[in-house]
């Protein structure tokens, strides 16, 4: 029995402190709160949580589920840290440019890695598990 959910056309899944999403196509206005209503639930748990992103076929959002995620992010706290994978060209640069723009004008700064297959998102995630040596 598969533990994905489904959000529209989209799944997502938990992996213990990683909330999974994969996401197929663009995301509504209506997917895009209910989501951002799971990530919560989720971090809020899961303070130390991460948010892997399956972007292979991700669309790029319009402006109002933009803003929807801006606000999320902007009032969340600690904000999880985000890995993305599979992204094409356009998705890498567009989702770096709005990072940039949500950087210099909502001061919200977020902590988002890229990775080209799956496998390396885990082997980063498996990095991030690991406890920091403590300082001399």
């Amino acid at each position: 029995m598969s533990d994905w959910q489904s959000v529209g056309p989209h799944r997502f899944c938990y992996r213990d402190e990683v909330l999974c999403f994969e996401p197929h196509g663009e995301l509504t206005l209506s997917q895009a709160e209910v989501w951002t209503g799971i990530m919560t639930r989720h971090f809020q748990q899961q303070h130390q949580g991460v948010l892997l992103v399956d972007a292979r076929d991700l669309m790029p959002p319009h402006a109002e589920v933009r803003r929807t995620f801006v606000s999320w992010w902007r009032d969340q706290e600690p904000r999880p840290r985000v890995i993305i994978f599979g992204a094409n060209l356009l998705m890498r640069t567009v989702s770096r440019l709005i990072l940039a723009a949500v950087r210099q004008l909502y001061r919200v700064e977020l902590e988002l890695s890229q990775c080209a297959t799956e496998a390396e998102a885990w082997a980063r995630i498996d990095q991030l598990r690991r406890p920091s040596p403590p300082s001399p």
